[in-house]
């Protein structure tokens, strides 16, 4: 499904039209709506247009109005190519020379002074033909940010109507920003909206709506996987126990795509997850425009937890409910003065939303299987009852008490014939268990504390099934 984005524009182009229309940003194309003032367009590609409904064919033309702001750039990197081609062919016919040149006399002072010549000759155009290559390649690179052709096009006949501009899609890029800053209990949010206009096509617009209802989600934070314990037919060797998937190793901090919601192609009123701006100037130049959305302070918790399935790291982790919809983009966090992370990402739980903020490099966390297990035993029914765990080590390295939230798991069964059951979780002060084998613990540690955490689960299943997990 796509996502959408949708903005009315209106007002002067600075850059040679007049535009009162409307600009619609989707995930798939562009559509720019605006009264053009003459035939040029800008430098596009795989554009269409429509003049009052009825097509009008784009052509390329060598000669590209020197008003236009891309123009001019267009023209004076033509410039440094041409430059660039005649030292290229001055060093050639200076080579070529040399090779034949042959002495008509004796004079050898004289064949000196003019190899001397040749040779500063030389040297000077060479080190003109580097400075000339590396500016060539840079305004070359400046020049591919702002447009998405290296032609311009214009309108094969003067269009007195509204001009109906189709672009391809990803020629504006846009992407949202949220700045949290921590108070004693509240967290502060600041939202803005980032612009990157590379269409070849320079905007100005005196009132600009988004609509972002169908952007996804991008997500980086801890995501839960159940323990799976499957059965396998008997013979079938199976693979060493884990206690973790081994897409988990290969993951680490894992990516969640929350799924997409159809756009709407009609306009519509302004929503909760819509946005009216201002005035916007947005020329062709691919450098970022950052506007500022709104700003809410709401209440906040705090934990700090731990995954240890996954990641040997604690992780600071803020709740809190959104006024405005998340659209699950990079998060800046502060305290204060303190900058504490500008890559953060959040999910959302339940109806709460959860910042991942900081790392507590303080508290470290191993988990190891247990040494000593209880071996397989048959009871009746013809069942097998395993009793299986591992253990978790906790140790406080700072001056200061913790309370740490741990994330573990216990195997969750795939077959009616398996059975798992919780046994113990020696050493935490409480403790949940969903039914995706979730299992939350919550830990003390005082200054320079050490805990060691016990689980302990049973297992019970055929004698004649064999499992795996």
């Amino acid at each position: 499904m796509m996502r959408f984005l949708k903005a009315v524009v209106g007002g002067w182009l600075l850059w040679g039209s007049l535009a009162v229309g409307s600009l619609e940003i989707y995930e798939d194309g562009v559509t720019y709506r605006y009264i053009p003032v003459d035939d040029y367009v800008g430098f596009v590609r795989e554009s269409t247009a429509l003049c009052g409904g009825r097509e009008v064919p784009l052509v390329t033309r060598q000669k590209c109005p020197e008003a236009k702001r891309l123009c001019k750039e267009a023209k004076e990197l033509e410039a440094v190519r041409a430059e660039l081609e005649t030292l290229h062919s001055s060093l050639s016919m200076l080579d070529l020379w040399v090779r034949n040149a042959k002495p008509s006399g004796p004079d050898a002072g004289q064949w000196i002074t003019a190899a001397e010549k040749m040779g500063k000759q030389q040297a000077q155009w060479q080190m003109r033909e580097r400075h000339t290559e590396a500016d060539l390649k840079s305004r070359e690179r400046h020049f591919r940010r702002q447009v998405s052709a290296d032609v311009p096009r214009f309108l094969s006949r003067r269009c007195k109507e509204e001009l109906e501009l189709t672009l391809p899609p990803g020629v504006i890029d846009v992407n949202f920003l949220n700045v949290a800053e921590l108070d004693t209990k509240t967290i502060r949010v600041t939202r803005f909206v980032s612009l990157r206009n590379h269409s070849g096509v320079d905007i100005s617009s005196k009132d600009v709506r988004i609509y972002a209802h169908g952007f996804h989600r991008t997500l980086r934070p801890i995501r839960f996987r159940p323990w799976v314990i499957r059965p396998v037919p008997r013979g079938e060797p199976s693979k060493q126990r884990s206690g973790e998937d081994v897409s988990d190793r290969k993951r680490g901090l894992g990516m969640e795509q929350a799924p997409r919601s159809s756009p709407s192609v009609t306009p519509r009123p302004l929503g909760d997850r819509d946005y009216s701006l201002g005035k916007i100037d947005l020329p062709s130049t691919g450098e970022e425009l950052r506007i500022k959305l709104d700003t809410y302070s709401v209440p906040r918790k705090c934990e700090e937890l731990s995954y240890p399935w996954k990641s040997d790291a604690v992780y600071v982790a803020c709740r809190f409910t959104p006024k405005r919809a998340v659209e699950g983009d990079r998060w800046i966090v502060k305290r204060g003065r303190r900058l504490l992370s500008e890559n953060a990402y959040g999910e959302y739980v339940g109806g709460e939303y959860l910042l991942f903020v900081n790392r507590d490099d303080s508290v470290k966390v191993r988990r190891s299987r247990l040494v000593e297990r209880e071996r397989s035993r048959v009871v009746s029914g013809g069942k097998i009852r395993k009793k299986d765990g591992y253990l978790i080590d906790l140790e406080n390295r700072s001056d200061q008490e913790k309370e740490i939230v741990v994330v573990a798991r216990i195997p969750r069964a795939t077959s009616e014939k398996i059975a798992v059951k919780l046994l113990k979780a020696d050493g935490a002060d409480r403790e949940s268990l969903d039914e995706q084998g979730r299992l939350r613990l919550k830990v003390h540690l005082p200054p320079r504390g050490k805990k060691r955490i016990r689980v302990l689960f049973e297992v019970t299943y055929p004698r004649d099934l064999q499992v795996v997990y």
